[in-house]
């Protein structure tokens, strides 16, 4: 068994299929298929079944897919303090994100990341915050960042709120409630929403925010992304409840009118997460400070800085 077939393996799992995996790898099908047979012989089990274009793990798999992972998390720590021993000259970050953070607030950062410390490799992953939080406890990204409304519960999950995310109202331009400063929560009921789909992090934070004020939401369109609902609105379908850095774009270009509601503030937490024990390389360290320090220096920004370095208070 060589550490080479363990990748392999992994992704082969990860991605449940041999083709995507050697595009992933760059290797070609035959090499992927020849390594797993490989392990299969070592260890007389079969690893996966074939349905239809996909395959999926076996009960043998699951456990050599337990294991592999450790496997590899433990070289990989081993790696990072190697690379630390010899400074800040190169490394690998793995960063997962829910949609509005790994969307709307990272690209830019991690760009900027990039132009100054090019040689460090950045790997981003977005979905929603429950997959993200999976791949942490799973160890397959090493920083989490996400939005309340996540579970954040899980005792292996260490957590440290950085920002307060804004949720706005937003209408059409050419909407009755365009021109006004803000919205009564009871007047919403009485509005066609567009929604995406469930699951969503945001929206259940939003959801939960107006519940909580007898707000119940008269749900029209349900999307698979936060742009289609941004578009849905745009063109007169309904209204909906979204952060406000997902639409600053849309609101500055006049495409989209974007309201508070009066007397309740609609917010919600962000959150880095990370699994506990986990070390982290001098190149996440640096990142982790970089981030912070764009997001305290955007004034006016959405979302709110709550936290001026990453060593500052406890873990929650």
């Amino acid at each position: 068994m060589t550490l080479d077939q363990l990748r392999t393996f992994r992704a082969a799992a990860q991605l449940k299929s041999f083709t995507r995996a050697a595009e992933r790898l760059h290797l070609t099908q035959p090499a992927v298929s020849a390594q797993i047979v490989a392990l299969e012989k070592e260890f007389r089990v079969k690893l996966f079944d074939r349905i239809g274009k996909t395959v999926v793990l076996t009960e043998a798999g699951q456990i050599m897919l337990t294991s592999a992972e450790g496997i590899l998390g433990h070289i990989q720590t081993m790696q990072q303090a190697f690379e630390d021993l010899a400074g800040l000259g190169r490394g690998q970050i793995r960063i997962g994100a829910s949609n509005v953070v790994g969307i709307y607030l990272l690209p830019e950062i991690l760009g900027r990341f990039k132009k100054k410390y090019p040689p460090i490799d950045l790997m981003l992953e977005i979905n929603y915050a429950r997959h993200i939080i999976d791949q942490v406890l799973a160890n397959r990204v090493d920083l989490g960042i996400v939005g309340e409304g996540a579970p954040l519960t899980d005792e292996r999950l260490s957590v440290k709120r950085f920002a307060q995310d804004e949720f706005v109202i937003i209408t059409p331009k050419q909407h009755a409630w365009a021109k006004r400063q803000t919205i009564a929560p009871a007047e919403l009921a009485k509005q066609p929403f567009v929604i995406t789909e469930r699951g969503s992090a945001t929206q259940e934070s939003g959801f939960r925010l107006l519940e909580a004020q007898g707000v119940k939401l008269n749900v029209m369109m349900e999307l698979g992304n936060i742009e289609g609902v941004k578009k849905a609105v745009e063109a007169g379908l309904g209204i909906s409840i979204v952060s406000r850095c997902a639409i600053l774009k849309e609101v500055e270009a006049n495409r989209l009118k974007a309201l508070p509601l009066s007397g309740l503030a609609l917010q919600r937490n962000l959150s880095f997460v990370w699994r506990k024990g986990k070390h982290f390389s001098r190149a996440t360290h640096t990142f982790i400070d970089f981030f912070l320090t764009c997001l305290n220096a955007s004034k006016g920004a959405s979302p709110k800085p709550i936290l001026a370095n990453f060593t500052a208070g406890k873990e929650e």
